[in-house]
């Protein structure tokens, strides 16, 4: 997966957002509402080819959370993101 060069994280009203820019801000409508660790998740891996396994290992390495914990986690970070057309491939 690759996140889209079509989208920017913004700061709005103290809410940390991801907004499509550009041909995405044509196509999609909306921003997807991010917490703070789906921000740096985010930041992390905004120009990086990864896997979800990849978040996995970025979660367990940067919080105090146990293994299947930061699974779940990831999988419901990388549906969300997949469900606002965030990926490249």
């Amino acid at each position: 997966m690759r996140f889209h060069k079509g989208y920017i994280l913004c700061d709005i009203c103290g809410e940390t957002a991801l907004l499509p820019d550009g041909e995405k801000g044509v196509e999609l409508t909306g921003m997807l509402h991010l917490n703070s660790t789906a921000a740096e998740v985010f930041r992390h891996f905004c120009d990086k080819d990864f896997e979800e396994e990849d978040i996995t290992t970025f979660l367990l390495e940067h919080y105090d959370v146990e293994e299947h914990t930061a699974r779940e986690g990831a999988a419901k970070l990388t549906a969300a993101f997949r469900k606002f057309d965030a990926f490249d491939r």
